[in-house]
């Protein structure tokens, strides 16, 4: 029995299975779904309602030379659009030892910084859709401070587990924060927790030491 409880919002997981996502969300929607059978299902549900209602729409009369046409592009290799050959991702010394869900271990991070004493950051790189995706290693038994958020924020828990007002979550687990949700995640001892997490815009930190911090998490 999976052991993931914390589950994104139909409209999100409708979302991504249409593309509707930021490439970060949607890498953090797709390493929940990996851990997640439930989310699954719910998305191949999605794939049998599109088909349904593709049967029942309206066709569109077509030119009589659309197949020769069609044909004719086939017969043509040159004109194929050239695919781009996948680059092998590239070491990362500093993700070495952490089980990266396989939506990510193709995925380009940065050179991961120190945030504050036992908090680490690896950004993804080249996003351009405004959003800011990272992975955050924070040593276990720590609390984070009280902070808020100025956008959507998705977190996907990948080890270990944290807690807040929202309940305990553990690996797989997908959390959605909007603007108004304050919350201080404590990590439980013994195990460095580790997130997939995705911004769309910057925390707003309620407390002293929050606002201190943050210019070094550049979060």
């Amino acid at each position: 029995m999976s052991s993931v409880m914390h589950h994104p919002a139909t409209e999100l997981l409708l979302d991504y299975h249409n593309g509707r996502m930021p490439r970060g969300q949607g890498l953090t929607v797709r390493a929940h779904v990996e851990a997640c059978a439930e989310c699954r299902a719910q998305l191949r549900l999605f794939d049998v309602i599109g088909a349904a209602l593709l049967e029942d729409t309206d066709g569109i009369e077509m030119s009589a030379d659309a197949l020769d046409l069609a044909l004719a592009r086939i017969e043509r290799p040159e004109e194929r659009v050239a695919q781009p050959i996948a680059k092998p991702a590239k070491p990362k010394p500093y993700l070495e030892g952490i089980a990266l869900p396989a939506g990510l271990t193709a995925q380009d991070f940065k050179s991961r910084y120190w945030a504050a004493p036992g908090v680490w950051i690896a950004s993804l790189d080249n996003e351009t859709d405004g959003a800011h995706t990272y992975l955050m290693g924070v040593k276990g038994g720590m609390n984070m401070p009280d902070h808020d958020h100025k956008g959507l924020e998705l977190t996907v828990v990948l080890t270990g587990r944290f807690s807040d007002v929202g309940g305990d979550y553990l690996p797989g687990d997908l959390v959605a924060q909007a603007p108004g949700d304050i919350h201080a995640p404590a990590i439980a001892g013994g195990q460095e927790c580790i997130c997939l997490i995705s911004a769309l815009a910057p925390i707003a930190p309620k407390t002293l030491l929050g606002k201190l911090l943050k210019p070094f998490a550049r979060i």
